[in-house]
């Protein structure tokens, strides 16, 4: 989801500045973006780590930079019956999907209000609104950055700096696929879908927000 909200906003004709923790896979989607005609810059993080987002702020800083939007797609699958979940494991989980999300936004929110339309997407899932079996630390860490944004929006609100938790349900992506390989595919929505919703919320009039916005299939339950 990421890489794909990436390619469209680069489209669009914003600077994105992509960061991850695989550089290989940032600069496989910086040759894309390139490729386009865009313009991106790349920034090997592990956003688990407190310094992560150092070297993006000082650069950021450094050219006066004002961040439209920021998305954080941040996130890893844990699926697994309660029994058989350590706390080791559930710690995990919500630095991955929770944990980054806090630090994106609390290291570059000034970067943020400098915006003329600023937006924070945060992207969560299905599973934050509505419960499932054997996801028990996923489904926390989801609900989770549900929490925080509603929080974030309603302490934001006096800046107009729209905020908005997006959930889907499943996606066509590598992590769909690798943790569950047999899910049925007529259940899955393409990370394109993903893409653009982000710049249509991205897009909303200043002044303009949504609570969370669930997004699937029809036909997903």
């Amino acid at each position: 989801m990421g890489q794909t909200a990436a390619l469209r906003l680069a489209r669009q004709g914003l600077t994105v500045y992509l960061v991850g923790r695989t550089e290989s896979k940032l600069q496989a989607t910086a040759e894309q973006i390139r490729a386009g005609g865009g313009t991106c810059h790349v920034f090997p993080a592990d956003l688990t780590e407190e310094p992560a987002l150092d070297a993006l702020t000082a650069q950021l800083k450094a050219e006066n930079v004002a961040v439209d939007v920021l998305v954080h797609t941040a996130g890893e699958a844990m699926i697994r019956p309660i029994a058989e979940t350590s706390f080791a494991d559930f710690n995990r989980t919500l630095a991955i999907n929770l944990g980054t999300a806090i630090l994106a936004v609390t290291k570059l929110i000034g970067f943020v209000r400098a915006s003329a339309n600023p937006s924070i997407i945060l992207v969560s899932s299905k599973v934050a609104l509505r419960g499932y079996g054997g996801v028990a630390a996923y489904s926390a860490a989801k609900a989770g950055v549900v929490g925080f944004a509603r929080s974030l929006a309603v302490e934001l609100r006096e800046e107009r700096i729209r905020v908005t938790a997006l959930c889907p349900g499943p996606v066509d992506t590598p992590m769909r696929w690798s943790a569950t390989p047999d899910f049925d595919r007529d259940l899955v929505i393409s990370a394109e879908t993903i893409a653009d919703t982000i710049w249509y919320l991205a897009n909303l009039p200043r002044g303009t927000m949504t609570g969370e916005f669930l997004i699937q299939s029809e036909i997903y339950d």
